[in-house]
C-alpha cells in the first residue's frame, strides 16, 4: 500500500486502541447524559412530498426456516403493499414502551442503546404507483412513509429497468454518528457500524420474506454513494459543520427479484437525480465533538475498486430439517413476520434456563455463510468473524470456552495467534459444525460477566460470545475502509442470533461494552495484535420488566392504513 493508505491504516488502529475499554478506565465518553441535547431518533425532510405506505397486518406466507434456505421463493409483485411490508420488517417500528414518564419506540432492526443512528433510503428506477415514481426516497419509520428527495428522469429509469430487468432499485443506509456519540463518546463509531450490519441483515431477511434478493454493491466508492443518497448536499442539512452531526453514507444494496448480471452505472444515476426537495430536520440543538471520531472518518473513505466476487460454500447440513421452528403456544410452524416483529433485546436474564443442543447447533449453523442463503449473501465478501463462545447451560455440552470457526482458512492463523498453552483446540466430534473445545469443563458465568463490563446479563444466559476478527490482516489486504465492513459482518451475525434466540423461546442481547484486552489476554492474544474482539452477544431466558407498559407499533396512525 502507498503512503497515504498506510497512514489511513495507522489512523484506524489508533482509533481502535483509543476506543477500547479497560479495567482501569473506559474509553473517552460523556461524564453525564445531557437529556436536553439527546438527538431526535427520527429524521424528517421538511417540505418533501410524503407518501404513506400500507400497514400489513397478520401473518405472511414465509416461515422462519425458509428465511435461511437456499430454496427459491416465488417473488411477490412489486407494489405499495409489498414494498411497505419490506420496509416495515427491515427498518420499521415494532412497539412503543413507556415507564409512566417517558415513551420511546422500538424497531425491528436492533440498535446499540436503542439510539438508531441508521437511516434508510430507497432508490427506485421502476414506478410503484402514479405517486411513487422513479427517484430517491427517504424512509420515515415513525410515519411508515416515503419522503421523495429527488426524481430520476424517465429515460434513465427506463434504461435501467430494461438493462437490469430483475432489479427495481436499491436500499441505501447511512449513519448519524451523533445519535450514538451523545451517549457513548469515542466508542460510538463502532456501534454505528454494528447497527449498519444489524439493518443490512434485517433488510436481507425482509427481502427474503418477499422472495426478493438484496446484495451490497461492494465496488462502489463513498463519493458516488453519498451523491446517490443525497447526503452530500450540505444545503439540505441544518447542522453545524461537525463530522459527527452529518449523515454519513454507509452502503447501497441492489433490490429485486434477481441479482444484476451487469454492472450498474451509479455515477450516471447520481448525476441524473434532479428536482431535489426537502430540508433535513435538526436532530439536536447542541453537539459535542469527539476528536477520535473526527480523525478517523477521513481515513475510512472507500475508493472505487473492482468487485471482489466471493462464492460461499454450499449448505451441507440442514440443522432445522428435523426440528423446524415452531410457535411455542400453537406448535405450528413459526411465521417469519411474527418472529421479526417480536424481537426484543433482553434487559435481564433468569440465570437458570438452558437450551437444547439441537437449538444451540441450529443457532450457530445459521451464523455460517452459505451460497444463496440469507442474510450473509447480502454482503459478498470472505467471512472474517470467528466466534468465541462462553457456554453456560447447553444440553449435552460441557460448560466452558469454545470457538466456532466461520472461515476454515483462518483456523491456523487464529490458533497461532493465541499463545495460551491452556487452550486445547479439540474438535467437537459429535457435531457437523466447525466447533472446537478450547477449555472445558469450566464455570464461566462470573468471568463472562466481568469481561462484558461487569454486566451480569453476559453470565446469566445459556451462553454468550465474543466476535473475533483478523483486523490487521484485513486492513493490510483491503485497506482502512474494511474496518467498517468487519463491524457490518458482526452486526449481521448479531441480528441472526437475535431472531434465532426468539425462535428458540429465548431472547438475545447485543453487548458493545466489554474489556477488549482482557478478552485478548484470556486467549493469549496480543493486545495490539492483528486479532481483535469487535462485539459480544448473549442468549438466555429474558425476564419481563413489569414496570414498563407496551403499545402497538403503529397505533398512532389511522386505522385506514391497515391492510
Amino acid at each position: 500500500m502507498h503512503d497515504t493508505a498506510q497512514e489511513a491504516v495507522r489512523e484506524v488502529r489508533a482509533y481502535h486502541h483509543a476506543s477500547k475499554h479497560h479495567l482501569h478506565g473506559y474509553a473517552p465518553g460523556p461524564a453525564f447524559l445531557d437529556w436536553d441535547t439527546q438527538p431526535d431518533p427520527f429524521r424528517r425532510y421538511h417540505d418533501a412530498p410524503l407518501f404513506p405506505l400500507p400497514l400489513v397486518t397478520g401473518h405472511g406466507a414465509c416461515r422462519v426456516d425458509a428465511l435461511y434456505s437456499a430454496a427459491a421463493r416465488t417473488p411477490q409483485a412489486l407494489n405499495a403493499h409489498s414494498l411497505g411490508l419490506f420496509l416495515e420488517l427491515a427498518l420499521g417500528l415494532s412497539a412503543w414502551k413507556s415507564n409512566g414518564v417517558e415513551r420511546w419506540a422500538l424497531r425491528n432492526n436492533p440498535s446499540s442503546g436503542n439510539l438508531h443512528p441508521t437511516e434508510g433510503y430507497l432508490l427506485l428506477w421502476r414506478a410503484i404507483s402514479p405517486e411513487l415514481v422513479p427517484g430517491l426516497y427517504h424512509y420515515a419509520p415513525h410515519e411508515h412513509a416515503l419522503e421523495r428527495r429527488a426524481r430520476l428522469p424517465d429515460a434513465l429509469a427506463g434504461q435501467l429497468s430494461s438493462t437490469h430487468a430483475g432489479c427495481f432499485g436499491a436500499l441505501g443506509l447511512s449513519s448519524v454518528i451523533w445519535r450514538e456519540a451523545w451517549k457513548y463518546g469515542a466508542r460510538a463509531y463502532r456501534y454505528c457500524q454494528l447497527d449498519v450490519g444489524h439493518a443490512l441483515a434485517a433488510a436481507r431477511l425482509a427481502a427474503r420474506v418477499q422472495g426478493w434478493t438484496l446484495r451490497t454493491e461492494t465496488a462502489l466508492d463513498d463519493a458516488t454513494l453519498s451523491a446517490c443518497l443525497g447526503v452530500d448536499r450540505a444545503e439540505d442539512y441544518m447542522t453545524d459543520d461537525m463530522a459527527e452531526a452529518r449523515e454519513h453514507a454507509d452502503l447501497l444494496a441492489v433490490l429485486g427479484t434477481a441479482t444484476p448480471q451487469a454492472a450498474i452505472d451509479w455515477s450516471s444515476i447520481a448525476r441524473a437525480l434532479d428536482e431535489w426537495t426537502g430540508t433535513a430536520n435538526r436532530l439536536s440543538q447542541e453537539l459535542v465533538e469527539w476528536p477520535q471520531i473526527t480523525r478517523l472518518l477521513p481515513a475510512l473513505h472507500k475508493p472505487a475498486h473492482a468487485p471482489m466476487p466471493h462464492v460461499f460454500p454450499p449448505a451441507e447440513t440442514d440443522f432445522s430439517s428435523n426440528q423446524p421452528s415452531t410457535n411455542k403456544d400453537t406448535d405450528e410452524p413459526m411465521d417469519a413476520c411474527a418472529l421479526i416483529r417480536q424481537r426484543r433485546s433482553a434487559q435481564r436474564m433468569d440465570g437458570q434456563s438452558g437450551i437444547t443442543r439441537r437449538a444451540f447447533e441450529r443457532m450457530l449453523h445459521r451464523t455460517l455463510p452459505h451460497a444463496g442463503c440469507a442474510p450473509f449473501d447480502a454482503l459478498p465478501a470472505p467471512p472474517a468473524i470467528q466466534l468465541l463462545l462462553f457456554v453456560h447451560a447447553v444440553e449435552g455440552l460441557q460448560p466452558g470456552i469454545y470457538a466456532l470457526i466461520r472461515a476454515a482458512d483462518t483456523f491456523d492463523a487464529l490458533r497461532r495467534a493465541c499463545s495460551s498453552d491452556a487452550l486445547a483446540w479439540q474438535p467437537v466430534t459429535d457435531t457437523a459444525l466447525p466447533l472446537y473445545r478450547l477449555y472445558a469443563p469450566l464455570e464461566l458465568r462470573k468471568p463472562a460477566a466481568q469481561l462484558s463490563c461487569q454486566q451480569g446479563i453476559a453470565g446469566r444466559g445459556a451462553f454468550s460470545l465474543g466476535m473475533l476478527a483478523d483486523l490487521g490482516g484485513a486492513l493490510e489486504k483491503e485497506g482502512a475502509w474494511v474496518y467498517r465492513r468487519l463491524f457490518w459482518e458482526a452486526g449481521m451475525i448479531g441480528q441472526v442470533l437475535y431472531l434465532e434466540a426468539e425462535s428458540a423461546g429465548m431472547q438475545g442481547t447485543g453487548i458493545g461494552c466489554f474489556f477488549d484486552d482482557e478478552v485478548h489476554r484470556l486467549l493469549g492474544l496480543e493486545a495490539e495484535g492483528d486479532w481483535q474482539d469487535l462485539y459480544h452477544f448473549t442468549v438466555g431466558k429474558g425476564l419481563n420488566d413489569t414496570r414498563l407498559a407496551s403499545e402497538p407499533a403503529y397505533a398512532h396512525l389511522p386505522a385506514s392504513r391497515l391492510t
